[in-house]
């Protein structure tokens, strides 16, 4: 059986939305630097940046993907959806499963609407549950065990929604953590490795991205 990932529907999508991140990221970045935002808040920085993909990579999203396939994961709580790159990576693997949610949260409606249309053109749509606002707050009442947590949006809020969420992920359920060489991450990474964490957790880097490291952590 053909894999969701591998339809025409979905890559040309992909193609077209990697093309689409390759001419407007570059633009933002600039204007980004250019008004000294860079400098600033993180909330400052992303609102600065709420036109831009800052996307997943291909290599990182089939990893996502392969990750949540071969764990089963029939629920997936990610944390900064975008314009819905990542989110349609591991909504393909929900597909895959045969049932299941990726439970995703975005702070900007605008980023969110599109998000979901990008989604409802790649046919992924229903597996998919859209929570827009402080994802410390759109997240904070989920009753579901979790699988999969994928971290993707304010660095500087990886430990918060870590700490929100771990109490329902199961045990041998993964963490998969984005932009982990970024300045900042040293209290969540030295949080997920510290012994006696009850986590196993792994630096890996991948290729064609501006930044390229990451962390995979399985609960014990």
């Amino acid at each position: 059986m053909k894999s969701s990932i591998s339809t025409c529907q979905v890559t040309e999508l992909l193609d077209a939305l990697y093309a689409d991140a390759d001419q407007r990221d570059p633009l933002a970045h600039k204007a980004a630097r250019e008004s000294g935002v860079t400098g600033r808040s993180e909330a400052d920085f992303y609102k600065a940046m709420r036109t831009a993909y800052m996307p997943v990579g291909r290599d990182f999203g089939n990893l996502l993907y392969s990750l949540a396939r071969s764990t089963r994961a029939r629920t997936v709580v990610e944390f900064g959806t975008s314009f819905g790159i990542s989110t349609i990576y591991l909504a393909c693997a929900i597909r895959d499963n045969g049932a299941g949610k990726v439970i995703t949260s975005e702070f900007d409606p605008e980023k969110a609407a599109r998000a979901k249309k990008n989604l409802t053109t790649a046919g992924l749509v229903d597996c998919v549950e859209f929570r827009v606002g402080d994802a410390l707050e759109t997240l904070s009442k989920l009753s579901c065990e979790i699988d999969m947590i994928f971290l993707d949006g304010a660095k500087g809020l990886y430990l918060d929604v870590l700490k929100l969420l771990e109490p329902r992920l199961r045990p041998g359920g993964i963490i998969a953590s984005d932009n982990t060489d970024h300045d900042g991450m040293e209290r969540f990474l030295n949080y997920l490795r510290a012994p006696g964490s009850g986590y196993t957790t792994s630096a890996i880097l991948t290729a064609g991205e501006r930044s390229r490291a990451h962390e995979i952590t399985i609960r014990n």
